[in-house]
């Protein structure tokens, strides 16, 4: 074959590529302008409910407390295995580098640098990025749409999947990003939010926007159950209300349209399945406890970012909670102090002193007196604020006996209540169950100097529902 004729079908090549692109580029400004044009059409008025905390009934303003420990057996001790672990060596804390991938840059763009949970942000965006919300109807809603999609906005999406990338983030904090972002370019919450619904919707996350009053509101189909959020039903599908802060809030009704954006199929997740990189602003907090007659200090260190992001969860499902891997510095600090604290012990006596730090480290009192809203705390938060009640020392202590002993815990719920059971490698006397051919043995993270194997008394023979996190 001559030069020629390879020149030749290279540029035949580049031209199909170019004709490819380019039939691409108007397919999806077709999907763009039909989607807008739907968005000018018939809006409906929608109710919205929402899930109550899953509790049956109020939590109790106190909880017993026994005086004195039931004593081990002596046989139980000698037939428990020995816990035999190497020191826990402290994980190197890899801080993350802003390594930028290239990205081509076309058109007339601005620079935006902005913090996210103290990590400096940079974003280079569209200029033609702007609009004036004069007036909150659907028709202004579907002019949002279509100045968006004349901009170069896959440039703001590869910078988002990066930064989603650089810092581990999860779908919510994800969402928080891309918020931050719609509120440093409009500076105003309605556009910030539809914004940010443009944005996941190109992501192909099956989101919405709807309207009431002077209000704009994001909303997303979510594959945990969220409680105590605001939601509608629309195609067999709960769409909940969106904030960035976490707060719920009574909206009644809104309005908004009933079509869908091709391949915005995905649900938004709460699960962390890989550990946020919020390495800064730490904290240090020296906690207390006593067992068998002698005295611990476990100091530990936890991120005030990643508190402060916590804080903005709503309630969502406990397996959220319970499976999600703590913070490389909490761990650190917290693994590290307890650690030799059970080498060497019987494995009943190693539950028994976690339990008890859990037990009595922390002050009780409910979500309710403490929040004024039933709010579900991740371990660092335990540790961070100055009360705790049951379902946070629950997944507390399922954290260290995880992470310590090796062991399958289930959660252990009653009607007003939350505690764990352990599947011990021996038996012992006390409170157990049965439980897919492994017996588990309770263990009650709030009944202070309460053993393995001891119930509070009000719910010894009550009904539970087992959660397995497994």
């Amino acid at each position: 074959m001559s030069i020629f004729a390879s020149v030749s079908l290279a540029n035949d090549y580049q031209d199909w590529i170019n004709s490819q692109q380019q039939q691409y580029k108007q397919y999806k400004k077709s999907m763009d302008d039909e989607f807008s044009d739907m968005l000018k059409k018939d809006w409906k008025t929608f109710q919205l409910m929402s899930t109550p905390s899953p509790y049956k009934d109020p939590k109790p303003l106190k909880l017993p407390k026994l005086q004195k420990p039931i004593s081990i057996q002596k046989d139980e001790i000698i037939n428990s295995p020995i816990i035999d672990i190497e020191p826990i060596k402290k994980t190197v804390i890899v801080k993350p580098v802003q390594v930028k991938k290239e990205i081509e840059k076309k058109g007339n763009l601005s620079n935006l640098v902005f913090d996210f949970y103290s990590s400096n942000i940079t974003i280079q965006y569209d200029k033609n990025t702007d609009f004036t919300l004069q007036k909150i109807d659907k028709n202004n809603i579907s002019n949002f749409w279509k100045m968006m999609s004349k901009t170069n906005f896959t440039l703001l999406l590869d910078q988002i999947q990066n930064e989603k990338e650089n810092l581990n983030l999860n779908d919510w904090a994800t969402y928080q990003l891309i918020h931050k972002l719609g509120m440093a370019i409009f500076k105003e919450n309605n556009n910030a939010n539809l914004f940010t619904w443009f944005v996941l919707i190109k992501m192909n996350y099956d989101t919405k926007v709807g309207y009431n009053m002077d209000k704009i509101y994001l909303m997303s189909t979510i594959e945990n159950n969220l409680f105590q959020v605001s939601f509608f039903t629309l195609k067999n599908k709960k769409y909940y209300i969106l904030r960035a802060d976490g707060q719920t809030q009574k909206i009644g009704t809104l309005y908004t349209y009933s079509g869908d954006y091709p391949k915005a199929i995905n649900k938004l997740s709460f699960n962390i399945y890989n550990e946020l990189k919020f390495f800064k602003n730490l904290e240090t907090k020296n906690l207390t406890f006593n067992y068998n007659n002698e005295k611990y200090i476990i100091q530990t260190q936890y991120s005030q970012d990643l508190v402060k992001f916590y804080k903005s969860f709503p309630q969502t499902d406990y397996n959220v909670y319970f499976k999600t891997k703590s913070s490389t510095p909490f761990s650190n600090s917290i693994l590290v102090k307890i650690a030799p604290l059970i080498k060497g012990k019987s494995e009943i006596e190693a539950v028994n002193l976690l339990l008890r730090f859990v037990q009595t480290s922390f002050k009780y009192k409910t979500d309710q007196d403490q929040f004024d809203y039933e709010k579900v705390m991740f371990p660092e938060e335990t540790v961070n604020y100055p009360y705790s009640d049951c379902e946070d020392r629950s997944i507390l202590f399922s954290y260290l006996v995880k992470n310590l002993l090796k062991l399958d815990v289930v959660a252990v719920k009653y009607s007003d209540h939350l505690a764990t059971a352990v599947a011990l490698s021996s038996k012992i006397s006390g409170d157990s169950f049965n439980y897919k051919n492994t017996q588990y043995t309770i263990a009650d993270a709030t009944y202070i100097n309460a053993n393995a194997g001891t119930s509070m008394p009000k719910y010894k023979n009550s009904r539970f529902k087992i959660i397995d996190f497994q």
